[in-house]
């Protein structure tokens, strides 16, 4: 069985469930894609009527749907063999929703931040107060409603790490890195962290990696010739400045490390 077929039937069993989750721009765009393949593929008989009855049902639950019954004027119907004009009716449809949810989204989506930015706030007043243990629960509450939220995650350990909670701040990175393993990004602040915890070498090791994914950032080299002076390898914070300054001839600070570590060897 192809891959196409499985996706077919995939969408169109889906389609009631999406319903039923409120996700009625998804479960459209589904089914517009399902029949679309329906007409085009060359199905054997039994496959054709294995994807007939599965169509049914899934226009049916699309036809009953009490949201969409609520903003959208026409009836969708189905029968064995009008596939074509059902497919029409979808598109119709797809293209009405696309237009009409699109302020609907916009308005979610600035509600949403709102929201996440007066959260924000309360738990930066919870470590202002010096209860990291509540902060953590007001970010906790974010992160659960948005798992794969990299910027987020790593935008309430910079919060953290601000108020010099490593622990925590360490936490929501390695979130964002099983997230995004190959962001330069986040290897950065996972040696940040590292480095103002003390765990220096642990700290070279993620700049490094960083490193290796962006090569042309100046503030990377900066970062692990810090770690290199609080090691006190002279010779390697001056590499590292010099790395710096090749990209950025006007970076005052790796100007200023190169210096103060050439003074530190006695130059």
């Amino acid at each position: 069985m192809s891959a196409e077929i499985l996706k077919a039937k995939k969408q169109l069993g889906e389609t009631s469930m999406l319903l039923k989750q409120g996700k009625l721009l998804a479960a459209v765009a589904n089914l517009h894609e399902a029949v679309g393949f329906i007409l085009k593929a060359q199905l054997l008989k039994h496959e054709l009527q294995a994807f007939t009855e599965a169509l049914d049902k899934a226009a049916y639950a699309l036809a009953n749907d009490r949201e969409l019954k609520k903003i959208y004027p026409l009836q969708i119907s189905y029968k064995p063999g009008e596939e074509k004009e059902l497919l029409a009716s979808l598109y119709a449809l797809l293209a009405f929703l696309q237009e009409n949810l699109a302020e609907e989204a916009n308005t979610h989506l600035a509600a949403l931040a709102e929201y996440r930015r007066k959260q924000l706030e309360l738990a930066r007043k919870h470590l202002q107060e010096d209860d990291p243990a509540k902060a953590k629960q007001v970010c906790d509450r974010l992160i659960d409603a948005a798992r794969t939220d990299t910027e987020l995650k790593v935008t309430v350990a910079d919060m953290f790490l601000e108020f010099g909670r490593y622990d925590e701040a360490l936490e929501y990175l390695k979130s964002a890195y099983a997230d995004n393993p190959d962001s330069a990004h986040i290897f950065n602040k996972l040696g940040m962290v590292l480095r103002k915890s003390g765990r220096l070498e642990e700290a070279e090791k993620f700049y490094i990696q960083a490193l290796e994914r962006q090569t042309k950032d100046e503030a990377i080299y900066f970062n692990l010739g810090r770690v290199y002076l609080d090691q006190k390898r002279w010779k390697n914070a001056i590499a590292a400045a010099d790395r710096a300054l090749a990209i950025n001839g006007e970076f005052a600070e790796a100007r200023k490390m190169k210096l103060y570590a050439t003074k530190q060897m006695g130059g």
